[in-house]
């Protein structure tokens, strides 16, 4: 045979595999329907296992593996439609409007980074700052303020890892982001030249985002601070000339600095994502994705099949970030994998709330972080 009459055969084998699916396809729903009539769960691992021994035996030595990866794929596609035809659909509580005039935690004081982010998400709104970012998370779970704004994510020193782990542990939702450009400065007191600066001071990120311009500056002390905005104010009243710091222009003339240098960081577009979290479910108009973390087990073909279930139903993962076990977890699930995901869609859309609702049935640690723009 030539390629032309080869492929002609492929053809006409596809065609009897693709009318062969449908009708598989088609038993599936008769199927979900026996199922959700006798109170039966969509999962059956003992068959599932049955029919991959059945396929592996009747295979050639070198298909037997890849016959079975098929198959697989074609029962995980078959259990998402089972799934969406047998979960009842359920809801999820939500406020779909941020309250009024409310009231704002944000680490650090006034001029930083984070100030920036509540001004640009709630103009209206009564901003408090804590020392910690911690803090924030537990004057929001426990009532005290409305909304907490913290960093998760900077175009050029990647995750805040500390502030996601502090999202896992505590019971608070993400209900809006919104993006901060951190174009820092070199800052010191008025006067001061750049050669006369000896130390500086920023945050543990900033400093990370200015790795270039440090050691082109061979010889400076660069000292870690809490916040860059606290580290402008500390420069302010240090009586030494020889002390400077990076925060934004804003920041530096806020507190009576000079702007030595501008445009420090390694990126000229560098930027920070900054989350706001609630006490409570909070879905605005306009929400389109959904965050998550949850655990799968160790075994090979495990993530396949889990991204299997958000292809199937259309959702477009945006994230995925492998993440530390919560130690309760651990304790008894040492072997699984926990994932942080962000993907298409809203809890308005059923689809979205069956997969929550199968991943919390199914999954050994699951957590919804919640639905924002």
């Amino acid at each position: 045979m030539d390629l032309s009459e080869i492929r002609g055969k492929i053809d006409a084998l596809d065609t009897e595999i693709l009318d062969l699916f449908i009708e598989r396809m088609n038993l599936t729903t008769d199927v979900a329907r026996y199922k959700a009539e006798n109170n039966m769960v969509v999962f059956q691992s003992d068959r599932e296992k049955s029919i991959i021994k059945s396929v592996k035996e009747n295979s050639p030595d070198e298909l037997k593996k890849s016959a079975a990866f098929l198959f697989m794929n074609i029962m995980d596609i078959s259990k998402v439609s089972q799934i969406n035809a047998i979960t009842p659909d359920f809801e999820i509580a939500f406020a779909d409007k941020a309250k009024q005039r409310p009231s704002v935690a944000v680490q650090g004081i006034e001029g930083a980074y984070g100030h920036t982010a509540a001004k640009q998400l709630f103009q209206n709104g009564s901003i408090s700052f804590y020392a910690a970012f911690y803090e924030v998370f537990e004057a929001v779970e426990n009532g005290d303020v409305d909304y907490g704004i913290i960093p998760v994510e900077n175009s050029t020193a990647g995750e805040v890892t500390t502030n996601m782990e502090l999202l896992e542990r505590h019971n608070v939702y993400i209900c809006d982001t919104t993006t901060v450009e951190c174009a820092h400065v070199l800052a010191a007191k008025k006067g001061v030249r750049e050669e006369d600066i000896k130390m500086i001071f920023g945050h543990e990120q900033a400093i990370r985002q200015c790795e270039d311009y440090i050691t082109s500056r061979g010889g400076l002390t660069v000292i870690p601070y809490h916040n860059n905005a606290a580290a402008a104010k500390m420069v302010a009243e240090n009586p030494s000339n020889e002390l400077g710091c990076i925060c934004s222009e804003e920041c530096a003339e806020m507190h009576g600095l000079g702007i030595v240098r501008k445009s420090i960081a390694t990126d000229p577009d560098n930027s920070t994502r900054f989350i706001c979290i609630s006490k409570n479910v909070e879905v605005y108009d306009g929400a389109d994705t959904v965050a998550v973390s949850l655990s799968i087990p160790n075994i090979s073909g495990a993530l396949y099949r889990l991204l299997t279930k958000f292809a199937v139903n259309g959702f477009s993962m945006t994230k995925i970030q492998s993440k530390p076990l919560p130690t309760e977890v651990k304790k008894h699930f040492p072997d699984d994998y926990m994932f942080y995901i962000e993907f298409t869609g809203s809890l308005r859309d059923t689809r979205v709330r069956k997969l929550l609702k199968n991943f919390e049935d199914e999954l050994n640690f699951f957590k919804f972080h919640g639905n924002f723009k």
